[in-house]
């Protein structure tokens, strides 16, 4: 990947800025005659409402999974519900960047949110779990669009003394809404509105469209070097097939795997086996056969960019996760309601934002700080999340447990804001773009992850803690603990409360037993952030 890597200290080196310049030319010579800071600031507002919204509707579900069971039944998994949503992102967030290319991105940004308002209307109408699930994927399809023409556009428009600004607010509004899913969505199902969780997204992403039609017009126009109907027929449109069915077949064999059969199962294996061989196709096929491919190979070559984007698959798991099962342990074992549960787990995600924010601010004036600030977030996430799991289920200091999960978001927070700098900062200017886009795909590959993985983990804990247990009591027999839905787990705590009180503190402190093993996969996966971030080599940008 040759190209021109830009210095974000070369105002702040004046003596030395005419070499500099020579090597780094300036982003802000790159865009200000397309989009100016005006219609740039405005865009950006209509971006952190659609990169919220859509993160939000990613987790949303798990906000109201006991209020849904009796209109919808058990027709399909509460993880389907969420995962079904996360296929259809991530199918089309990097076929999007290409499609723009050739429609412009006015046009690919307007089609996307008119799929995500359909189908976030037609989906929360469904009369069962299963239609739901299935609508949900396309509602995911219109969120990939506009969430990638979104970063696309700050990041290509960004002039490099704001970049981290940018980048620290887009990271934060992704945080705000993974995290505040069981706040909004809670409150709204404890008020037998749960429809409304998911409804509520389409107004709030059509609201801010008159804020980034100005930017859209503005921005750079497709540059055709062939006919529109050449460019039509030689668009990947196997390399998108071969995404969209990998990214299937992975994910149904992620969710079967520990939640619905066992991971020996041959349903399982095949599943996994051959969306490992579909990846491998796909990048294949990229690389040797594909005239325009959606997937650079060239960026697998540059490697900053690949330290840069696994770290931010990894982070994504954990946070993405968290936000779903901590507030597990609230509604199980200490009876909470959803958005009183979501209410405790305020601390972490509203710590992680503030943690965003301030990193974007350190690093518009020292973008020296980038890496360790990776290094120091990760290591305090990491302390002080394997401190939090130590916390019984009845803690009787719920200052500490407070400060422990306000401590670990803190740490996501710095680090998260950080690497997504870096992966912007450490690519040529050219291809800045497709290195925002490529970051997000990997977070929202990694929440996929994060959610399939905890909960199977969890799932097995629980069948190894509980199935005795429940086996042990005439009641509790009736319950079969391995297809039991986690959806299941949470409506169970009232009716073991009034059938078999007791057993309650027996069943809470094994369910604590099940989600404390669960939790501390965050320590091994923030681990491995933190050993990939050694192999960043400082050398290819002198700035950082």
């Amino acid at each position: 990947m040759a190209g021109s890597y830009y210095n974000p200290t070369v105002e702040a080196d004046e003596a030395a800025s005419s070499s500099i310049e020579k090597k780094a030319p300036s982003v802000t010579e790159e865009v200000v005659s397309r989009v100016s800071r005006t219609k740039l600031n405005m865009f950006f507002i209509g971006a952190l409402v659609t990169v919220f919204v859509t993160n939000y509707q990613a987790v949303v579900p798990a906000s109201f999974f006991v209020q849904a069971v009796e209109p919808w039944g058990v027709g399909v998994s509460s993880l389907w519900m969420l995962a079904s949503y996360l296929i259809g992102y991530v199918s089309f967030v990097l076929p999007t960047y290409r499609v723009s290319e050739l429609s412009g991105r006015l046009s690919a940004f307007i089609f996307g949110l008119v799929v995500f308002v359909i189908f976030t209307g037609v989906s929360g109408h469904s009369k069962t779990a299963y239609t739901f699930a299935v609508l949900r994927a396309l509602q995911g399809a219109g969120a990939g669009i506009i969430a990638s023409i979104s970063v696309l556009v700050v990041a290509t428009n960004a002039s490099h003394r704001s970049r981290s600004l940018y980048v620290a607010g887009l990271c934060a509004a992704q945080l705000f809404g993974v995290g505040a899913a069981h706040v909004i969505g809670g409150k709204l199902a404890d008020n037998d509105k749960f429809r409304w969780s998911i409804y509520l997204a389409a107004p709030l992403v059509a609201a801010p469209l008159i804020l980034c039609i100005p930017a859209l017009l503005a921005d750079k126009k497709p540059v055709r070097t062939e006919s529109v109907m050449k460019s039509i027929l030689r668009f990947d449109y196997a390399g998108t097939l071969l995404l969209f069915g990998t990214v299937i077949m992975l994910t149904m064999g992620l969710v079967f795997g520990g939640n619905e059969h066992k991971w020996n199962t041959a349903i399982v294996i095949c599943l996994i086996v051959f969306g490992c061989v579909g990846i491998a196709a796909f990048l294949l096929w990229e690389k040797y056969v594909a005239h325009n491919p959606i997937f650079n190979i060239a960026w697998l070559h540059e490697h900053n960019l690949q330290v840069c984007v696994v770290n931010i698959l990894f982070m994504s798991m954990v946070f993405f996760a968290l936000a779903v099962y901590v507030p597990i342990l609230y509604i199980t074992a200490r009876m909470q309601s959803t958005s009183d549960a979501g209410k405790r787990s305020a601390p972490y995600w509203g710590a992680s934002m503030g943690a965003a924010l301030l990193a974007g601010v350190a690093l518009r004036f020292h973008s020296r700080l980038a890496r360790p600030l990776v290094w120091a977030g990760l290591i305090i996430s990491i302390v002080f999340s394997g401190l939090y799991y130590t916390i019984p289920a009845e803690t009787t200091s719920e200052t500490k447990e407070k400060a422990y999960y306000a401590l670990a978001g803190l740490g996501i927070g710095l680090a998260y804001s950080a690497i997504s700098y870096l992966a912007q900062i450490s690519v040529p200017l050219e291809e800045v773009g497709a290195a925002a886009v490529v970051g997000h795909f990997l977070s929202i590959v990694g929440g996929m992850l994060g959610l399939i993985l905890y909960q199977a983990c969890l799932k097995s804990r629980l069948i190894i803690n509980l199935d005795a247990v429940f086996k042990s009591n005439v009641f509790l027999s009736a319950f079969n603990v391995r297809t039991m839905d986690i959806a299941g787990l949470e409506v169970a705590g009232g009716t073991l409360k009034q059938y078999v009180p007791d057993m309650v503190p027996l069943i809470g402190e094994k369910l604590v037993m099940s989600l404390h093993t669960t939790y501390i996969l965050t320590v091994p996966f923030l681990g491995a952030a933190l050993l990939m971030t050694a192999l960043y080599k400082h050398h290819r940008n002198p700035a950082v």
